[in-house]
């Protein structure tokens, strides 16, 4: 599993986990489906909306310390 599936899986517990801030859970949505099929990488995210960064950041985190 790459990298973009492994925090795309992260990133969709978290909301599952009620800690995805509200404002951003539609983004993340999408975001998740993209990194899934190939058409973002995480490099990408980057320089998006802030709270989403600091959301995919907080994702890629979690996925570091679980390997």
């Amino acid at each position: 599993m790459n990298q973009e599936t492994k925090v795309a899986n992260e990133l969709q517990e978290m909301m599952t986990r009620n800690l995805v801030p509200v404002s951003v859970q539609e983004d993340i949505n999408e975001i998740c489906e993209g990194l899934k099929d190939g058409s973002l990488t995480l490099n990408e995210l980057e320089n998006g909306d802030s709270f989403v960064v600091e959301t995919i950041h907080r994702a890629m985190n979690q996925v570091g310390k679980n390997q």
